[in-house]
């Protein structure tokens, strides 16, 4: 079987990625951005490290248009963000029967619904795939810290290649930094997988010190 996989090289969708192997042959994974910067080689690099395909689509520009349309009227980033996620999903799931991403239980944006999820797979005969949904935040990166080596670093850094961080590279080219400042918040992180761990004592090496990590910040 073949899944096609959202992926923008953070822990969170290689993390599904990863939960998806034993269930699949074929593994694809595939980066959506705007064309108008360089954020998506961050995924081409962590893509590289899981040692899965990576295919790189650029959504049309009404689409980007529309965005930041939405972000300048609504002035906070969700809607924006839940516009361009089923678009993705959708673009995607035309031509595959199984496809996924690594939305997380407590993700407010992007995340689709229950209506929309059952629109989609009754209208494309698909099966949308949420590895994450029923997982928090700590409960992730306890997970992720098993496999990957990963950093955490501010958005405005552009670490990985999702939604948010090209819709903050189109806005900023725009309309300056203080409007990117206006509608996004300044403390936001993002992660980039740097490693796929080989070896099983690695992974028994670290894991000890991965869960001591996530308990010392509860």
């Amino acid at each position: 079987m073949r899944v096609v996989v959202l992926f923008s090289g953070g822990k969170d969708s290689s993390l599904a990625a990863l939960l998806l192997e034993p269930f699949f042959e074929e593994i694809e994974l595939v980066n959506f951005s705007f064309g108008h910067d360089d954020s998506w080689t961050r995924a081409e690099d962590a893509a590289r490290e899981l040692g899965h395909p990576l295919r790189r689509v650029i959504f049309s520009a009404d689409v980007l248009e529309r965005a930041l349309e939405m972000l300048q009227s609504t002035g906070y980033p969700y809607d924006a963000l839940n516009y361009i996620h089923p678009i993705a999903v959708e673009t995607v799931a035309k031509e595959c029967e199984f496809v996924a991403d690594g939305t997380r239980r407590d993700d407010r944006a992007p995340k689709m619904d229950f209506g929309a999820i059952q629109s989609l797979e009754d209208r494309l005969h698909v099966q949308y795939l949420r590895p994450l949904a029923g997982l928090g935040k700590r409960a992730i990166k306890a997970m992720a810290s098993r496999y990957l080596d990963f950093e955490e670093a501010l958005s405005e850094r552009y670490p990985a290649s999702d939604f948010e961080v090209g819709l903050r590279y189109a806005l900023r080219e725009r309309h300056g930094q203080g409007e990117v400042d206006r509608i996004f918040p300044s403390n936001h992180t993002h992660t980039r997988v740097i490693r796929r761990k080989r070896f099983v004592q690695e992974i028994k090496g670290q894991e000890d010190q991965a869960c001591q990590s996530i308990q010392s910040e509860s």
